[in-house]
């Protein structure tokens, strides 16, 4: 990168940096002293190179004295924000550049591929910006130049007036991760920290108004008219517009959501209502149906208190009888007491004997259980004592099997020890692998050899098989030399090879069409009177006789496809459709030999039907005539008068005629030729040039055939032996392993004895430790074997003892059973001598036990009756009184008659769906809330309109006079080119998201305004259109610098030189905000201003290798001195 001065940046910020490789693309190598911030002051020692006062301007105009020409900018000139420098290492094309822009207009100019653009992707990458603004790469890592691991950018940002210091960004890119670390004044920091500042310095590189790189200026004129307002806004606007449409566009979206809950609340509460409304009629009938069940509820309640009653009263009339009847037992009892005073004794008697029999079989069941648990504990001494034995038994056998494995130890012991003492050969692996690797590299070897001769051998076979293939052939084409057949292939092949390799193509493929395709005429035709041969061939062409015939258009294109795209043959294809019967004569034949002629050409041709359609229809055979010898004069005038044969062949002439009509029937020409002869269609001998060719070509294949064989013979051999050489090495490889193998398990174990030997001790004494403790757990389960003798003996004495016990108690139950037997007996005795008093008494027992009965009966009657009762008032204890008004002198069948008659009322109301009538509160409880939350969003609603009355008073105004005034530079602009533009706001009143910037413009007088969109304009115009619409933006722009890279590419001269213009006097008045403009080309003559800043940029192979030693104030006043000197 090259600028016209240079400025040094300050060492305290990356020492690091003075050692990287200088770009060919840097600026002159002019000394300049620092100001106290690091930055070159005004008066720079460079002038002493400047031109003299009386110097002139490239356009020949004097130049001002005063005029530095892209002289250090007054820093106070920039804004806050604006770009001081840049500078970039290993980052795209450069290794190390720095620029250093104006505070106004910067022209960037350069031819392509010099790194323009990569000034735009530094300024954007290096302010913490997306690659995606760019329109170039995605990812950052593909910005770090070729064959580098990372890339550094450094863009100074000039200070706002309450900072200390302009801002400086440096920022490194890595390839690998694609991973960026910031640094902000000198300290590390984070890409969060960057962005915070650039919003705060109102950078937008994001709105294409003010950052336009070369790969988004299509893109600029794609902007809906809905993106465009907002990001003309956001580039020209204050931040309160800014902040008052965010405002506006959130009240209205909110206004919008309300206004649609209101439409969607008041929708659900007309609803609810006209559903009301239709089933008012439904809930009165169902309302008066409920009062009438009601009733019958009512009237069944207080049924049960009237029934509650009278079970009541039947209760209390049971309770007398029963006292009663108890009264009359007691009289009786006492009036026949001393006759049942004995029978009373004997029954007390017989109840003392009673209870003694059950204690005793309950004594008796005692006893009989002891003596259960007396045999069980027998014998489950039994079974412990045979337990004990067999754990006795195992542990005799374990010891003798430890026994023996102590023998074995032992006998182990003695062979290790012994074979510790003869040790093995060395073994040392690396030379058994080394040789069996060797004898596996003799084996590849082999193996490598044989597939290389199974592959020639695999080659020669198929070899082989083609050239017995083309001996067959061979074989085939002389035979059909002998056939007709044969001559007429031979005949096609020796004159249109192509023709003969699509009938061979064809009669393989004849199942792939609709209908069948015939070959060349030549093959498929003849002639039936050979001595009209020449005269019938006259009449066609070799077309005629090497054609295809198709017989359906689809078969004509598929065979097309076929010979023209895939055979890559050229070869004539025709379509005929008509029937051969439809070709009738001109005349009748019986009046041809009156003209002299013999027959039609189409009488003496046999052939498929469709070919000779398609002769007749090409060729009009079937109305050409022939004859073997010429016509006289007079024939000829009346075969010409016949005017329906437009061709003949006679004796050696063949003539044609050709009419036109349209003049007449005197305007015929005739042509006529001499006959030749026939080339086709003939019996004449084979060329022997040809037999002799399939001979010689038969022959060659022949001796390849042998050769061959000779060759595949060979190979065979080798194999063989390759085979023998392969498993003999294999036997050499597999004894190698066997014998490795031997002596790796003989070293192995050897190597294992020393570990063997303590282990086998250990085991040894393991076991001898074993014997011991089989012994003492021997001598354990004998000392328990015996006491479980002695236990059992005293559970069989206690059994014993319990048997005499059963015994003694089965005798005392025996004698108390026999007492109670006579007690029974003389119990019977005496109630069989008072049975009359004793069923008088039975009788007035029974009595009671009725009356008893009856009270218990109507007590659970009048309880269940009074439950029913309290059921009924268990909701409401205060309706008893009314039920029992109800139930006052009614009975219980005078109340069912009432409920008869309110139940008979019911059949008369129809039924209704109880839903419904929960459905008709709920939905009146529904209707209720609804109407409530009515009156709270139309509350809402009325603020939120109010709140965005109030906001769009104070924004609508300062937008209007915003695009006003973007409007009228818009249009000056335009005017000075002699076009117009015009910029407009359209105003959505329903939504705020829809307010838009229309921009229309008019490049010629005969035209109305158009709007700017990407398929009305050229590229051109709309190029003019957007750099105008941007210069509109210049004096009112918020961002701190601008950048639109190549936006004159599309511009004819007179565009570019009024735009440049334009932008000139824009983008260089006092106080407008910086503006790079990135071009690869400028045109001559151009408007300069002091203001206005040139980098240019220079590189390449032939640039000094170090940059700074480029002057290109030195090179200006160099060139200045050769055009003096011209002139």
């Amino acid at each position: 990168m090259a600028t016209l001065e240079r400025r040094r940046r300050p060492r305290a910020v990356y020492e690091e940096d003075d050692e990287a490789e200088p770009s060919p693309a840097t600026s002159d190598s002019s000394k300049r002293r620092r100001g106290p911030n690091g930055h070159v002051p005004h008066n720079y020692e460079a002038d002493e190179n400047d031109d003299d006062d009386g110097a002139e301007t490239s356009d020949g105009s004097p130049a001002p004295a005063h005029r530095r020409a892209n002289g250090p900018p007054d820093l106070t000139e920039f804004h806050p924000g604006a770009i001081v420098r840049v500078r970039v290492d290993n980052f795209v094309t450069y290794t190390h550049a720095e620029f250093l822009p104006g505070p106004n207009l910067n022209m960037v100019i350069g031819p392509n591929g010099t790194g323009k653009s990569s000034l735009v992707c530094a300024i954007c990458l290096g302010l913490g910006y997306h690659p995606k603004h760019l329109g170039r790469a995605s990812h950052v890592g593909e910005f770090v130049k070729h064959g580098q691991e990372s890339a550094t950018i450094e863009v100074e940002l000039q200070k706002r007036p309450k900072d200390h210091a302009n801002h400086v960004i440096r920022v490194q890119i890595n390839r690998e991760d694609n991973g960026r670390r910031w640094w902000l004044n000198g300290r590390e920091s984070t890409h969060k920290a960057i962005t915070e500042l650039t919003r705060k310095l109102r950078i937008q590189i994001d709105n294409l108004c003010q950052f336009l790189p070369q790969d988004k200026v299509a893109e600029f004129a794609g902007l809906t008219p809905t993106r465009l307002l907002e990001e003309t806004l956001r580039a020209a606007a204050p931040q309160e517009v800014l902040d008052w449409q965010m405002d506006l566009k959130k009240l209205h979206k909110d206004h919008s959501e309300m206004k649609t809950q209101v439409e969607n609340v008041s929708e659900v509460l007309r609803n609810h209502e006209s559903r009301q409304q239709g089933q008012q009629a439904d809930v009165n009938r169902l309302r008066e149906r409920e009062a009438i069940q009601q009733k019958v509820e009512d009237l069944r309640s207080a049924r049960a208190v009237a029934e509650y009653n009278d079970k009541r009263l039947k209760y209390g009339a049971a309770r007398t009888k029963a006292r009663d009847a108890k009264k009359r037992l007691e009289n009786l009892q006492n009036a026949c007491g001393p006759a049942l005073e004995a029978v009373n004794q004997k029954q007390a008697y017989r109840d003392q004997i009673e209870p003694v029999v059950s204690e005793r079989k309950k004594a008796l069941r005692e006893t009989e259980m002891a003596g259960e648990r007396a045999l069980h504990a027998v014998e489950t001494h039994d079974e412990s004592i045979r337990t004990q034995e067999n754990k006795v038994k195992a542990e005799e056998d374990t010891l003798r099997n430890i026994k023996s494995k102590i023998q074995q130890r032992r006998k182990e012991l003695t062979n290790l020890e012994a074979r510790m003492k003869d040790k093995p050969p060395e073994f040392v692996p690396a030379e058994w692998n080394a040789k069996i690797r060797e004898k596996e590299s003799d084996r590849q070897a082999v193996v490598a050899e044989k597939r290389i001769l199974r592959e020639r051998f695999d080659e020669l076979k198929g070899i082989n098989f083609s050239k017995k293939k083309e001996l067959e052939d061979l074989e085939r084409e002389a035979t059909n030399l002998n056939s007709q057949k044969g001559k007429r292939q031979a005949q096609l092949k020796n004159v249109n090879a192509d023709a003969a390799k699509g009938w061979e193509w064809l009669q393989e493929n004849q199942d792939k069409f609709e209908k069948e395709v015939f070959g060349p005429p030549l093959l498929t035709c003849s002639i039936t009177d050979t001595t009209y041969s020449n005269q019938i061939q006259s009449l066609l062409q070799i077309d005629d006789f090497l054609c295809f015939i198709c017989q359906t258009p689809s078969d004509h294109k598929k065979l097309s496809n076929q010979f023209y795209g895939k055979l890559g043959i050229s070869v004539s294809i025709r379509t005929c459709g008509s029937e051969f019967s439809s070709f009738r004569p001109a005349i009748p034949k019986d009046r041809l030999p009156g003209l002299g002629l013999d027959a039609y050409a189409i009488d003496f041709l046999e052939g498929p039907q469709p070919v000779l359609a398609m002769l007749c229809a090409e060729k009009k055979l079937h109305l050409s005539a022939v004859a073997r010898k010429d016509i006289t004069n007079a024939q000829y005038e009346q075969v010409m008068a016949v005017e329906r044969i437009p061709a003949w062949a006679t004796g050696t002439r063949v003539y044609r005629v050709a009419r036109r009509r349209e003049y007449g029937p005197s305007a015929t020409s005739t042509s006529t030729r001499t006959i030749m002869p026939g080339r086709f269609w003939t019996d004449q001998p084979v060329d022997e040039s040809v037999r002799a060719d399939i001979e010689r070509r038969t022959q060659g294949v022949q001796e390849e055939v042998g050769r061959l064989r000779q060759e595949g013979s060979s190979n065979k051999a080798k194999l063989k032996d390759l085979d023998e050489n392969e498993e003999s090495i294999q036997k050499e490889i597999d004894d190698l392993k066997d014998q490795k193998n031997e002596l790796q398990k003989a070293a192995t174990q050897y190597a294992s004895l020393g570990d063997k030997i303590p282990i086998v001790k250990r085991q040894l004494e393991d076991a001898q430790k074993s014997i011991s403790d089989a012994r003492s757990r021997i001598s354990e389960y004998a000392a328990k074997a015996d006491q479980l003798v002695l236990d059992k003996a005293r559970s069989v004495l206690e059994h014993k003892e319990l048997l005499c016990g059963m015994r003694d108690g089965h005798q005392a139950l025996l004698d108390a059973q026999i007492r109670l037997i006579e007690a029974s007996s003389d119990v019977k005795a005496l109630e069989n001598r008072n049975a009359e008093i004793k069923e008088r008494l039975d009788k007035e027992k029974a009595d009671i036990e009725e009356a008893k009965e009856e009270v218990e009966k109507y007590k659970v009657e009048a309880a269940v009756a009074r439950e029913q009762v309290s059921n009924a008032v268990a909701q409401d204890p205060d309706r008893l009184p009314y039920l029992s008004e109800l139930a006052r002198n009614k009975s219980v069948e005078d109340l069912d008659n009432e409920i008869g008659a309110e139940e008979s009322k019911l059949e008369y109301v129809h039924a209704v769906d109880p839903v419904v009538l929960r459905q008709f509160k709920k939905r009146a409880q529904e209707i209720e809330n609804l109407t409530q939350q009515m009156e709270q969003l139309n509350g809402k609603f009325e603020s939120l309109s109010h709140k965005i009355d109030q906001l769009r008073q104070q924004w609508e105004p300062r937008v209007d006079a915003l695009i006003t005034k973007i409007n009228d530079a818009f249009a000056y602009n335009f005017e000075q080119i002699n076009c117009a533009g015009q910029v407009d706001l359209d105003k959505d009143e329903e939504d705020f998201e829809q307010w838009a910037i229309e921009i229309k413009v008019k490049f010629r007088q005969n035209e109305t305004l158009q709007q700017l969109n990407q398929h009305r304009q050229s590229g051109g115009e709309r190029a003019v259109s957007t750099i105008f619409y941007l210069m509109a933006l210049q004096s009112m722009a918020q961002a701190p610098f601008r950048v639109v890279d190549e936006i004159n590419q599309g511009m004819d001269p007179r565009n570019e030189r009024m735009v440049h213009e334009r932008m000139v006097e824009i983008a260089c008045r006092e106080h407008t905000s910086q503006y790079f403009l990135i071009t690869p080309k400028l045109l001559t003559g151009l408007r300069y201003d002091e203001r206005m800043r040139v980098l240019c940029i220079a590189s390449g192979e032939h640039m000094p290798r170090e940059g700074q030693k480029l002057d290109f104030g030195k090179l200006v006043k160099i060139q200045r001195g050769l055009v003096a000197a011209a002139a």
